[in-house]
């Protein structure tokens, strides 16, 4: 792909999320600097480019997971208008996939299960409540909502609310 096009999405996806994120200046610094450091990771990058991009990655690192509370590895898959509310103890596993227009909110953690390296796959416009818990090879589907301080360690059909210790699903009319 040619770097003026990878800047150009680069520019749009910085300014998606900072518009989805209007009035949460942390998750815009977030968010900025997740983009940012993406995309000094990843992509075929120069030689010099290519040394500039560990300690992009650290600088990262230090900024966001020890000054501001949030895990979010820079090769995570993102999509596109991620909002993070309050993202305080956000814990996001490298391997985690989350889609378009993901809604996620302070001690939200989404990872591997302990017994296998696989992780949750977040579809479009899933919304996280506080405290959720996301764990294993599970998909949450498209637009499904998980409950505050719930545990996900199963599939979640699209639209679905999730609810509980082990999270449910429950009718969301």
């Amino acid at each position: 792909m040619p770097s003026r096009l990878r800047r150009v999405m680069l520019r749009d996806a910085i300014l998606e999320d900072l518009r989805t994120n209007r009035g949460q200046p942390k998750s815009q610094a977030v968010l900025v600097l997740f983009r940012l450091a993406q995309a000094a990771r990843g992509g075929p990058l120069p030689g010099r480019a290519r040394l500039l991009a560990a300690p992009v990655g650290v600088l990262y690192r230090v900024v966001v997971e020890w000054l501001l509370g949030v895990e979010l590895p820079w090769g995570t898959r993102v999509g596109r208008r991620l909002r993070i509310e309050h993202g305080v103890g956000l814990v996001v596993n490298a391997y985690t996939v989350i889609g378009d227009g993901v809604i996620l909110r302070q001690n939200v953690t989404i990872g591997n299960n302990g017994t296998s390296l696989a992780c949750p796959s977040l579809e479009d416009g899933v919304d996280v409540g506080a405290g959720a818990v996301i764990l294993g090879d599970v998909v949450v589907g498209a637009r499904a909502r998980i409950g505050a301080n719930a545990v996900v360690v199963r599939n979640v059909k699209p639209g679905a609310v999730a609810v509980g210790v082990p999270a449910v699903e429950k009718s969301s009319g």
